[in-house]
Formats: structure tokens, sequence, C-alpha cells
């Protein structure tokens, strides 16, 4: 990038040599060259803004859909910003159907279910399998997270390839807990863990953990409480012999209950 005074000096110097002569400082031809100058420094400005990509980080809103429009890639309905200039910047993968990296980008941020998530070659070349998490495990979330997922992507694939969806299979997770209190409601304090441990062991996503310290954590956060331990997770009655557990994408972990010991 050069600027209007450097490009002002370098044109005086060869105007100079060329001329065998001095040329005074607001002389016509020094205004001249002032005036070339600014043009030349416009010109490079435009250079450099046309080969900065971090430009297009700095775009929004309505530009950044006349973009998108320009990528044969529109902006999906209640997609924000940053989620789309995800899916622009992988433009030229996403414009060839079938791979990995198109059906992935398609399935960011679904509307309605709660995680689809693809995984390719499940059952050999040209297979695949979404996993599709729904908001509830009632039918009717089940078939609209269903409909959904094979709505996002079907003009994405190829016919040619096989995808099978499935909804993970529930891990249910039951909790035996000490609890002792200072004078407080103890029924109160039982139901605000309960619901707090609920929300949290249900929200885990695919790949994360089920941490027993997290549910310590959130138990001793309780106003009221003077001790509360996790003395053993149940899944599927199965009892947890490590201190975590992943959120794997064939299963669901969902609450079950809390079966208490201690008293007040």
């Amino acid at each position: 990038m050069k600027y209007r005074d450097e490009i002002h000096t370098s044109l005086n110097e060869k105007l100079e040599s060329n001329l065998r002569d001095n040329i005074k400082e607001g002389s016509m031809l020094d205004i001249f060259s002032y005036t070339i100058s600014d043009e030349m420094e416009n010109m490079y400005q435009e250079i450099e803004d046309a080969k900065n990509p971090h430009l297009f980080t700095r775009t929004e809103g309505d530009n950044l859909d006349e973009l998108g429009q320009w990528a044969n890639l529109p902006r999906m309905d209640g997609e924000d910003d940053d989620t789309y200039k995800y899916r622009l910047k992988d433009w030229v993968y996403t414009a060839e159907a079938s791979n990995t990296k198109a059906i992935s980008n398609i399935l960011l941020t679904p509307g309605y279910a709660a995680n689809i998530e693809y995984v390719p070659n499940t059952h050999g070349c040209g297979t695949g399998t979404c996993y599709v998490l729904p908001p509830t495990y009632e039918d009717e979330a089940i078939e609209a997270s269903l409909k959904e997922a094979k709505e996002r992507i079907q003009d994405t694939v190829s016919p040619s390839l096989y995808v099978e969806y499935i909804v993970p299979s529930i891990r249910a997770v039951k909790l035996n807990c000490f609890l002792s209190i200072t004078d407080v409601d103890e029924n109160l304090v039982r139901s605000l863990i309960e619901e707090q441990i609920k929300e949290h062991i249900n929200s885990i996503a695919p790949r994360e953990f089920l941490k027993v310290g997290d549910l310590i954590r959130i138990g001793l956060a309780v106003d009221g409480v003077e001790y509360f331990n996790v003395m053993s997770i149940l899944i599927n009655e199965e009892p947890l012999n490590e201190l975590s557990t992943v959120q794997e994408l064939e299963t669901k972990l969902l609450y079950d209950e809390i079966i208490w010991y201690g008293e007040q």
C-alpha cells in the first residue's frame, strides 16, 4: 500500500530528474503532482480492499445476503450472520453434493430438533447416518425432528447416497444422593436440586461428559445446603464405576430420579 505523500515525493523526484529543475512547493506543477498522488492512493486502496479476505468477516445483514445469493447459498430462516458466514466460508464444498462438509453445514443450528449430526460411511462407502436428537421424546417431537433432518439434507445429498436416520436411545440416569441442610424447607431444597440436575443432564450435548463433580457443585450451590454428595449413579440400572461418562451420538442421557439419603 502506497500513500499520497510517498507517491507525491516519488513523482516530484522523477519530474525534477526529467526536467532537470526543482519543483517549487505550491507551484502549479506541485499541485498537479498532489492531485495525481491523491488518485493513485485511492487506486492502491481499492487494490488492497479487493485482496484482503478479512473484509468478508465484516460483511453483515443485506450485504451478506447478496454475497450468499451470488454463491447460490441463500440464508436459512432465522440464521444469524455468524452461522451464515461459517457456511459461506465453505461454499465451494457446499456446492458439491453429498460431501460431508456440505451435509454437516446444512444441519447447523436446527430450527426444531435439539441437535442433528451426520456421520459418513457408517455402513460402507455411499452411506451415512443422521443422529437426530429431538427436544423431547414425545412421539410428535420425534416425528417433527426426523422430518426436519430429512428436509434439510434432501437437496444436498445425491440420490445414490443412502442415509439412515436414528433417534438416540434413552439412557435413564438415576442418582443416589446424600443431603444435609440447615434450617430450611427440605422438600423445597430437594425440589430445586432435582430441577437443576435434571436440566443439566438433559442438556448435555453429544461428545460432552456427565461428570459427578458437576452434579455435586449444582447441589452445593443451592441455598440452605450444608452438605451434598452423589453417592452413586445408575444408568439404565447399571452402576457407573467412573467419575464421568460421555454423551454418545447413539444414545441420550435423560434424568430419571434422585433417591435421597440423609436427615435435616
